[in-house]
């Protein structure tokens, strides 16, 4: 082993010599620890590549999106069925569960019990409630999201088909 130290540390004792640290260190000059240093002796802190720590990253975390088979389907399925057959299908749907759920049947028996007395009032009746639903009700809950709007419809879809499928010369 040899006593003498290398370069490097013959180095570094210097530069901790000259900013007074280690027990071999200059004293500071005495003014210096209570003078503020001026604009030009001002260090500036080292640039890095690195981010700070604990700083946020914005391509850390992955960003939520709706996957690409949900976005492109209503794309598809406009360019499948025109808008004409889609309104056809939505609304024949929702007559077809107001059948299913037994609407049709108090709605075509009001109609038809109306009927027997007269068709004008029967005619009222049908159309009058066709538009009551249709402004007290519809009008409203259009707005909604797609399965509750057709589930809303249902009421309307069902009058119009009990009062087209009453025949007032069928009894």
């Amino acid at each position: 082993m040899t006593e003498q130290p290398g370069a490097d540390e013959l180095r570094m004792r210097a530069i901790l010599r000259k900013r007074h640290v280690g027990p071999n260190a200059d004293p500071p000059p005495a003014e210096e620890w209570w003078t503020e240093p001026a604009d030009d002796e001002t260090e500036e802190p080292e640039q890095s590549d690195r981010p700070a720590p604990f700083a946020a990253q914005p391509d850390y975390w992955p960003r939520p999106h709706m996957p690409a088979v949900l976005t492109s389907v209503p794309d598809r399925a406009a360019a499948a069925i025109s808008p004409g057959t889609r309104r056809l299908l939505y609304n024949a749907s929702a007559a077809g569960a107001g059948w299913g759920l037994g609407l049709y049947d108090q709605l075509a028996g009001a109609i038809a019990d109306c009927g027997q007395t007269s068709i004008g009032g029967a005619l009222v009746l049908g159309v009058g409630g066709c538009l009551l639903i249709a402004h007290v009700w519809d009008r409203r809950t259009r707005h909604w999201w797609p399965g509750i709007a057709w589930v809303a419809r249902i009421p309307l879809a069902t009058a119009v088909v009990a009062l087209a499928l009453w025949a007032p010369a069928s009894t």
